[in-house]
């Protein structure tokens, strides 16, 4: 990193002394691709910043949740996001892997891998997927960290088209709640809520350490259970979101040892579990599967909502 800095430095230098049209231009585009791979230096393989502190222990809300574990399996490929696909005949959990630049479907009682939807070539730095939740009109939106874009396509990967995504590059987890968009927002302390080219809503929440990751929705009573993750949290926290606000309800560890790094979350509406996907500190991706339980709401924290509709 030093190196590329000070070759940086010396083509500025050499671009201020050049007097020729044509050879500014090529050292102005020289610059901008040095800039561009200095930023993804930043970047892991994994969409989080490879400055990122280890995994520490968080103190949790005042309201008891608990996670118990049902499934874990070691993957042969990577997992970042989730989202859940369900028909009623059907049911599986997607993936994204950017390594293989696919959206792989897993059973969800055997984790193992099934077909794959192939992600658009300029998608190769996906984190996100979610699905629209309708069977006869299928829409897959995915989100990328290298130039973001959200992606959909509408005809299982054989096409993609792009948005540009309220969070940028900064966008991480996905989910749908049957009428709107969530995703993390990475560096921001914040998740947003949004519809595609019709307006979008960054809501903050502050009880999350870290980068955030992962983010399901499930419903909770009248309201929204949101779930977010992060990075380098050892732990899940639970929101429920009424319309307006986002109330915190607690903090709960995961049941496993030797994590590395939390990726996504999805929930699955057939028997209300959970699935999440991690990196442990040997390297292994993993696929895990998780009950979770909350009691009611008795601690508020209001959310902070930047921009409304």
């Amino acid at each position: 990193m030093t190196i590329l800095l000070i070759t940086l430095y010396h083509v500025c230098e050499l671009n201020k002394k050049c007097v020729y049209p044509k050879q500014k231009r090529f050292i102005m585009k020289y610059i901008f691709l040095l800039l561009t791979f200095v930023a993804l230096a930043f970047a892991s393989d994994d969409g989080c910043d490879a400055s990122m502190a280890p995994v520490v222990p968080h103190s949790g809300g005042t309201d008891a949740v608990t996670l118990t574990l049902l499934n874990d399996w070691i993957l042969a490929e990577k997992a970042l996001g989730l989202d859940m696909f369900v028909d009623g005949a059907n049911s599986y959990v997607l993936g994204a892997d950017n390594a293989n630049d696919i959206i792989q479907a897993y059973d969800p009682d055997t984790g193992v891998p099934g077909s794959t939807i192939t992600l658009d070539p300029s998608n190769g730095s996906c984190f996100g997927i979610a699905w629209n939740n309708q069977v006869s009109t299928d829409t897959y939106y995915t989100n990328d960290w290298g130039v973001g874009n959200l992606f959909y396509t509408d005809d299982f990967g054989t096409t993609w088209t792009t948005y540009p995504n309220p969070a940028g590059t900064l966008g991480r987890g996905m989910d749908f709640d049957g009428s709107d968009y969530w995703q993390t927002d990475r560096d921001g302390g914040s998740v947003w809520r949004f519809d595609p080219g019709v307006g979008e809503q960054e809501i903050g929440v502050p009880e999350v350490s870290g980068q955030l990751s992962g983010i399901t929705v499930y419903p909770e009573g009248s309201d929204l259970g949101v779930i977010v993750a992060a990075y380098s949290d050892s732990s899940l926290h639970f929101y429920v979101w009424d319309g307006s606000t986002m109330d915190y309800v607690g903090a709960a560890a995961y049941p496993v040892g030797s994590l590395g790094s939390s990726f996504g979350l999805a929930y699955y509406e057939t028997d209300g579990t959970l699935f999440w996907s991690y990196k442990d500190t040997s390297g292994n991706y993993h696929l895990t599967r998780l009950g979770f339980n909350t009691t009611a709401l008795q601690q508020s924290t209001w959310g902070t909502i930047k921009n409304a509709f």
